[in-house]
């Protein structure tokens, strides 16, 4: 476990910049290039420990999963597990992707507390993982833009 600074409570905002078939088809977004992502109001990028190991990642509410690179996924040391069902994605310049394998469990720690999310496998370059909202929703989480923070509001947290 990763002990929480004494200097920085949960709630307290994290600062970013930097670098199923039956519901309808996931979206995941076309990704800017990291440059573009790290000048935009309208991403927040920063590294956070995923698996002990500093990752960056993209927090997007556009995104309906969370997703890992191909090159990262060969560094988190969990469980790769094949899909019951396949889940189909598509993007916003209008590629289709089918994805059947997640990493289960992934350790993500933000402001000291310790999280987990479950990671589809693509293949993208310029993060390494890709926070959507099936981790940002039941997490609480809060996301400023424009001051490029990420705040953990779950119920009884400090």
């Amino acid at each position: 476990m990763i002990p929480a600074p004494a200097t920085t409570p949960p709630t307290q905002p994290i600062r970013g910049g930097g670098c199923p078939r039956g519901g309808g088809q996931a979206r995941c977004y076309a990704l800017p290039a990291c440059t573009e992502a790290v000048v935009s109001n309208s991403t927040i990028t920063c590294i956070v420990p995923v698996c002990h190991r500093d990752t960056s990642v993209l927090f997007d509410p556009g995104s309906t999963y969370s997703y890992v690179s191909s090159y990262f996924a060969s560094h988190l040391g969990v469980y790769r597990g094949s899909l019951s069902f396949p889940v189909y994605i598509s993007t916003l310049v209008g590629d289709s992707l089918i994805m059947d394998h997640m990493y289960w469990s992934c350790l993500i720690a933000l402001s000291g507390f310790e999280t987990k999310a479950d990671l589809l496998l693509l293949s993208m370059v310029d993060f390494d993982i890709i926070l959507g909202m099936d981790w940002l929703s039941p997490h609480y989480v809060i996301l400023n833009c424009h001051a490029k923070t990420v705040t953990l509001a779950m119920p009884g947290l400090p």
